[in-house]
């Protein structure tokens, strides 16, 4: 072998060790080409998002709007395509919010009954509302646009009376009001571009006397709650959405949603000025699924091109009642009738007790074939340990079953005392089971956006629309 023949195999050789080297170990900077995800990486966009620099994302705040912001930079860097405005990947939704100039007034026949007085309006989602009473009986849907009296509404009444315009019931039946005494009550967002349908009924709490009279009343009884306006507030939030299209030209059509909540509760000054800690960093709730989302769409788009659509979406203004996932429905960015399945990913930086160790639960598992489906191919999912608690109603997936798209909530919560507080910080996730959980869910998406199984809902669990 001539000198130069050497030299060029012992170059081949060295070259051939150096790509081996490279494909057998992760790269520091990034996720290998196979999609394997790295805690350290994880760890990296909680100390971000959840971090007190960026001061609880609130909804429609400033904040919310950075943490969307470091989420589309994110995208660009991994090639994910844009589904945002101008060309980018964040939506700006506009939003207005009426303020009212006096307390509100309840009419019920001949009736009126005044907030501050005999009525303590807790919710209010228009300023002038009206509907007739109609019984309620639990596992029934009421008529659109009814008025029902309950002692008390629950987040699982909640859910079941989203077609019910007003609630009426005892003082305090609609759950604490943290507002000062004589405050007018606050009515809900509404979106300018796409005005939802879908709403949560506003709750009237009424005082003893008023509410045995209200339990006497019959089916058909007009009601209205009237508020003057003064003003009306307008403000942003912010949802970011990226896609990776489809290599099969005939199955791109369909499209696998991925998506979580990137706001949380920002800060509470009140604690502030008592010399608490007063940065809601929600670091459960929702930075692991937002993370999981992230995570999930670089590894998807390191590796082959899946067959299906994929859409990534972090909605804005869920915890200020989930404005940022409503417009997303009311004006998607792709056919809802194309969308196979929505995942959304909430609360999953802890283990639940009641499964067992690095194991998630899927909400509603038992009203579609999905989520069996998914676990026969590896996701370590199961049934919801906690259907008392209603969280397939409670979360971004809830607008788009209501629609008709089969989705579903991935988490882990185990109703740990940190939910909503200050306390949900970086310091109490369990970063090995988040890495685990977001990798054991890669393969079966994975399985999906190859596959062309359609979930179905299972007979008579479809929601309600």
């Amino acid at each position: 072998m001539t000198p130069v023949k050497r030299i060029l195999t012992a170059a081949v050789v060295l070259l051939n060790v150096a790509c081996a080297a490279r494909n057998s170990s992760p790269n520091p900077g990034r996720h290998r080409s196979d999609g394997f995800i790295r805690e350290a990486s994880v760890r990296a966009h909680m100390e971000f998002l959840a971090g007190d620099a960026i001061n609880g994302r609130g909804s429609g705040t400033r904040d919310e709007w950075i943490a969307v912001a470091y989420v589309a930079a994110q995208l660009r860097s991994w090639g994910v395509e844009p589904m945002g405005d101008n060309g980018g990947y964040v939506q700006t939704i506009e939003i207005e919010r009426p303020e009212l100039a006096a307390a509100p007034v309840l009419s019920i026949g001949a009736r009126r009954y005044t907030h501050g007085k005999e009525i303590t309006v807790a919710t209010m989602s228009a300023p002038s509302l009206s509907g007739t009473i109609a019984t309620f009986k639990p596992g029934t849907a009421t008529p659109k646009g009814s008025v029902v009296v309950i002692p008390e509404l629950t987040r699982e009444l909640s859910a079941a009376l989203s077609t019910t315009v007003m609630v009426l019931a005892k003082s305090t039946g609609c759950g604490p009001v943290r507002r000062q005494p004589g405050a007018l009550p606050r009515i809900s967002p509404r979106t300018v571009a796409a005005p939802s349908s879908t709403t949560r009924p506003a709750c009237i709490g009424l005082d003893a006397d008023t509410y045995v009279a209200a339990e006497k009343l019959t089916p058909g009884t007009s009601v209205t709650l009237e508020g003057q306006v003064k003003t009306v507030q307008k403000a942003n939030t912010w949802n970011a959405v990226g896609r990776l299209t489809g290599s099969d030209p005939q199955m791109s059509r369909d499209v696998i949603l991925l998506s979580a909540h990137i706001d949380h509760l920002g800060n509470g000054r009140a604690q502030a000025a008592a010399g608490g800690d007063n940065i809601y960093n929600g670091a459960d709730d929702d930075a692991s699924g937002s993370i999981a989302v992230l995570e999930l769409a670089e590894a998807i788009a390191a590796g082959r091109r899946p067959k299906r659509t994929i859409v990534f979406a972090w909605f804005g203004s869920e915890e200020s009642g989930g404005t940022g996932s409503r417009y997303f429905a009311d004006k998607p960015v792709v056919p809802l009738d194309r969308i196979v399945a929505n995942l959304q990913f909430e609360m999953i930086g802890r283990a639940d007790e009641k499964v067992p160790p690095h194991t998630l639960w899927l909400t509603g598992y038992e009203r579609s074939n999905l989520g069996p489906e998914l676990a026969r191919r590896g996701a370590k999912l199961v049934q919801d340990p906690h259907p008392d608690q209603s969280f397939f109603t409670r979360s971004d997936n809830i607008q788009f079953a209501r629609r008709g798209v089969i989705a579903h909530t991935v988490s882990s919560f185990g109703l740990h005392k940190d939910y909503h507080a200050a306390s949900d910080e970086i310091r109490t996730i369990d970063f090995a089971h988040m890495t685990d959980s977001i990798r054991s869910m890669l393969a079966p998406i994975r399985w999906l956006s190859d596959s062309e199984f359609k979930p179905d809902w299972l007979p008579g669990k479809k929601p309600e629309s």
